[in-house]
């Protein structure tokens, strides 16, 4: 049985909590949380995260806090190597980021950011697709979004631009992009901040590609769309987690991407782990000349 501590009480972690419970592998065993919340007798509760740190009572943590606490706890976890599963965004600027990328490098430590459509069961089928039709792809649309959250200290492309910007650098590695142009369209509503980002450019100069981002769709919708030169359609439904060639589903998920996360987390690998931190870093480089985090 691994032995997982969980830092953060949100709306998410309520979900991770209920993902680990639903896995018999895992059990979640301590937490931080400074809220007054009741969790299950046998979860110890920490009010920092240098106590637990301290403790040694897990095997992993899994960080689902603001941001800004990634690169604090990385630092604090060094020196034991602890396995460290981190949210998106991974730091609040590219500065933190180069840093965490040393310590990485530096301690050999297994990071896994939890970028979803990497760890959804679909992206190794679409990766195949998108290598064999490499030459064959003509342009690529993503939209990602929902009707919130709206925050007031964080621009909408942190909350849904990340997933989107990460997938095609883990899907286009080794390819280069061009100047991003960006459109917006922006509402003022009671909630706060809404608005829908467009993002324009090309991957190796012929692959056009599109990017709408935001929070002001009228319902959830995460969908990436590639067409190739001869009409022909790939399809990834990034909520349902299921791919489809012009509308015929090919393949569907079996588990939910936080349950592969944990599974390939179990044999943590280090390429893996610089893979993803790099392709957070890109991302990071990519949001960040647009707005700051």
């Amino acid at each position: 049985m691994i032995k997982i501590a969980l830092v953060g009480c949100g709306n998410w972690a309520s979900k991770i909590i209920k993902e680990i419970d639903s896995n018999r592998n895992y059990i979640l065993n301590s937490i931080v949380c400074r809220k007054k919340k009741i969790f299950k007798n046998n979860i110890q509760i920490f009010e920092n995260i240098e106590k637990l740190v301290e403790s040694d009572i897990y095997d992993y943590i899994y960080v689902a806090a603001l941001p800004k606490i990634n690169l604090e706890i990385i630092k604090l976890i060094k020196e034991k190597r602890i396995p460290l599963i981190i949210e998106k965004p991974v730091a609040n600027s590219c500065k933190d980021l180069q840093e965490i990328k040393k310590i990485l490098e530096d301690y050999n430590l297994i990071i896994y950011p939890n970028l979803s459509n990497y760890f959804s069961e679909t992206f190794e089928e679409l990766k195949q697709i998108v290598d064999k039709n490499f030459t064959k792809i003509k342009e690529i649309t993503i939209y990602e979004g929902s009707f919130g959250p709206f925050r007031n200290d964080i621009h909408p492309i942190w909350d849904w631009g990340f997933h989107s910007v990460s997938l095609l650098y883990l899907l286009f590695s080794e390819k280069n992009f061009s100047v991003v142009n960006k459109k917006e369209v922006k509402s003022n509503n009671k909630y706060g901040r809404g608005m829908v980002t467009k993002f324009f450019f090309k991957i190796n100069s012929n692959i056009n590609v599109k990017i709408i981002t935001g929070n002001l769709f009228k319902k959830k919708l995460r969908k990436l769309k590639i067409v190739l030169d001869d009409k022909n359609y790939i399809t990834n439904d990034m909520i349902l987690h299921k791919l489809s060639f012009n509308n015929k589903v090919i393949f569907k998920n079996n588990k939910s991407p936080i349950s592969s996360l944990l599974m390939k987390f179990e044999n943590g690998n280090l390429e893996v782990s610089k893979k993803l931190i790099d392709a957070s870093y890109k991302t990071t480089v990519f949001l960040e000349k647009f707005y700051k985090c």
